[in-house]
């Protein structure tokens, strides 16, 4: 895993780029805007500083767009952390939304429900034991799980349990940029 993963890790500089001069905005003028020195804007779009999820969600209203018209598009479903970043969640909003722990969240988007086995996971996550079990031997993530992720996320419910079970095999960060399918986001 990655010493630092960005907490934005689909944000996409060039379109930053287009929709700022598609507002007929300078840089210095958006910074303004934004109350954020004359150079930041500058910055982010030559990806020289990562943007946090706060500063994008101020960004994305400043020019009238969504979050996830200022990410780049997936090439492969989305994972846990995909979804969190197109939603431009910090880890900790989400967290606080599925009413977890910061390490749990973690285990989450690394697609492990956590550290715990049987009866103690169950009463962790406050669902019960057969649901564990039935994840431990198929890998079938628990309903009580998915509904509280898809309600967190805005998603669906069986995004919600593929971007778990993505997270899983492909790990919590991506790492090259690419252009190919939009994830559906309610």
């Amino acid at each position: 895993m990655p010493k630092h993963i960005p907490e934005v890790p689909l944000f996409d500089p060039a379109a930053l780029t287009h929709h700022r001069r598609r507002n007929r905005l300078t840089q210095v003028e958006l910074a303004r805007r934004l109350a954020v020195h004359d150079n930041q804007i500058y910055r982010w779009e030559k990806g020289i500083t990562p943007i946090r999820a706060t500063e994008l969600r101020r960004l994305a209203a400043q020019l009238r767009l969504h979050p996830a018209q200022l990410q780049r598009r997936l090439d492969a479903p989305p994972t846990l952390t995909d979804l969190r970043s197109l939603r431009a969640l910090t880890r900790q909003e989400l967290a606080h939304r599925l009413h977890i722990r910061l390490h749990r969240l973690t285990a989450w988007e690394n697609g492990r429900l956590g550290p715990e086995q049987g009866p103690i996971l169950a009463a962790h996550l406050d669902i019960g034991d057969q649901a564990v079990d039935v994840y431990e031997r198929t890998g079938r993530l628990p309903a009580a799980i998915t509904h509280r992720l898809a309600r967190a996320l805005r998603v669906t419910t069986a995004l919600a349990e593929a971007a778990f079970h993505n997270s899983r095999t492909t790990g919590t960060h991506r790492g090259s940029p690419t252009t190919a399918i939009r994830t559906p986001i309610e």
